[in-house]
């Protein structure tokens, strides 16, 4: 009866997410439901909920900043004409299998490894619309992407999963990057399905579509591999995308990149640059609220607001109260699902969903990826998956004879992939199609169907995973 009871939250907040209702309402009624079923019917007390949330307030409104900076930048290139600009110099081949698949496995991936946190679907969105994809093609393209998550923002997540397995970064870091393979092939042979349907190609030609999508996929995640263990786990997402972005887009502009997209990119160079000084420069600042903020790219997304309006030159009327609306449309929201993961882990929630599967026996090593997708869906974060589910997921796989490593390493990978059928990921992606192109042949883009497609992908990734898992896993030496 108490794990029916625990289920009943994540039902509530995927039954308002399928409504037009606000955006908001969602994760409030899941928070209120997760606080009623955690303190009435599987003993947790007010204190432990209140003291989860105190302690998620810092990284709530460091989400809240991210976004905030991610929408205004994305909005003040639209409103110079630099957005334009940019995506015309990318989009020179139009809406094209190369054109998506140097969205999906390279720049929404690397822009994901730098910032994390959504930006990369702030950002992403409008470049893939510019190449003639349609609103929600657009979003399932740039969703498909996050598929770098345990490399997002540097890999927080994986660190944090690192340290609670036992495990060195770089050890942990080459076992995520084996056992995500799956996901990033399965990532690229959707985006090629999305691009043979965009171009209505014949049904004969889309199996080489799909060939071209794993052989794409394949390569970022063998990319993702070798820097993990050349370079270290941080870099490894940033790397890794970045030279597969070059790569599509020599193929997309056929290999002329002269001229390039001018003074465009700068206000992205300096979100992109600063984070990345700002990520190293934070490891040697001793003070603990000043390496946040030096490392946060909401510092740096502000800053290519400033250079973005200076390089204009010209007052930009409207800009604030427009990025404002989209910020509580999409980043409120966002920091609200992140409420929703705390409280399901304060209110014992998490760990009763996670114990009633363990009882399964070997069963549980089927199981081990759903439960990591899970986190990710309602967290919408590697870093809370790993917080939330990780210790249970070493605890009972150590029973089983799966070594602590791989136990986190399908927990980080499946959870941060889940995070593409989150209510946060698929609200903001929502928000971000809606406008002029929102339709897509008189069907307009709605939450139910960007979750008609993230959710089975999500689904089959898990299958295959436990798969692996069941019959791989088991004995298994670290790497």
């Amino acid at each position: 009866m108490s794990v029916v009871l625990a289920a009943v939250p994540i039902v509530v907040v995927i039954g308002l997410l399928l409504t037009r209702l606000p955006a908001w309402i969602p994760p409030v009624a899941g928070v209120l439901a997760a606080v009623i079923v955690g303190l009435w019917a599987l003993d947790a007390h007010l204190t432990e909920v209140t003291a989860v949330v105190g302690g998620s307030m810092a990284t709530m409104l460091q989400v809240l900043a991210i976004i905030a900076g991610g929408v205004t930048l994305a909005r003040v290139m639209d409103y110079t004409g630099a957005q334009k600009q940019l995506a015309d110099w990318l989009a020179a081949g139009g809406a094209s299998l190369a054109s998506a698949l140097l969205m999906a496995n390279g720049v929404v991936p690397f822009m994901e490894s730098v910032t994390g946190f959504g930006v990369s679907l702030i950002i992403g969105l409008p470049l893939t619309l510019a190449f003639g994809f349609t609103a929600y093609q657009s979003a399932l393209i740039v969703l498909m992407g996050i598929v770098i998550g345990p490399w997002g923002s540097m890999g927080p997540g994986t660190l944090l999963g690192a340290e609670l397995a036992g495990e060195t970064l770089t050890d942990l870091g080459v076992a995520t990057a084996v056992v995500n393979i799956p996901a990033v092939v399965i990532s690229g042979v959707v985006t090629a399905f999305i691009a043979a349907k965009a171009a209505k190609v014949r049904r004969a030609w889309r199996l080489g579509y799909l060939g071209v999508g794993a052989i794409s996929g394949l390569t970022l995640a063998l990319l993702v591999l070798g820097t993990n263990l050349i370079l270290g786990t941080p870099v490894a997402g940033a790397v890794a995308s970045a030279v597969m972005s070059f790569g599509w887009l020599v193929v997309v502009r056929k290999g002329k990149l002269r001229p390039g997209p001018g003074g465009s990119i700068v206000p992205y160079a300096v979100l992109v640059g600063g984070t990345i000084a700002g990520q190293l420069l934070s490891s040697i600042i001793s003070t603990a609220w000043l390496a946040e903020v030096v490392a946060s790219p909401a510092l740096y997304a502000f800053g290519g607001v400033g250079v973005a309006i200076a390089q204009y030159r010209q007052p930009v009327d409207g800009l604030a109260s427009n990025a404002f609306r989209l910020w509580l449309n999409t980043g409120v929201p966002t920091a609200l699902y992140i409420l929703f993961g705390v409280v399901m882990q304060g209110g014992h929630i998490a760990e009763t969903l996670a114990q009633s599967l363990s009882a399964l026996g070997d069963g549980y090593i089927f199981l081990m990826p759903v439960i990591g997708a899970l986190g990710g869906y309602m967290t919408a974060s590697g870093t809370g998956t790993n917080a939330m589910f990780g210790p249970t997921q070493v605890a009972v796989g150590g029973q089983l004879d799966i070594h602590p490593q791989w136990s986190m390493a399908m927990n980080n990978a499946a959870g941060c992939w889940g995070t593409i059928a989150s209510p946060a990921r698929i609200e903001l992606s929502y928000q971000l199609s809606r406008g002029a192109s929102m339709t897509d042949g008189g069907r307009p883009v709605t939450r139910a169907r960007l979750l008609a497609v993230t959710v089975p992908v999500l689904a089959f990734s898990a299958l295959v995973w436990g798969v692996i898992a069941y019959f791989l896993l088991p004995g298994l030496a670290p790497v």
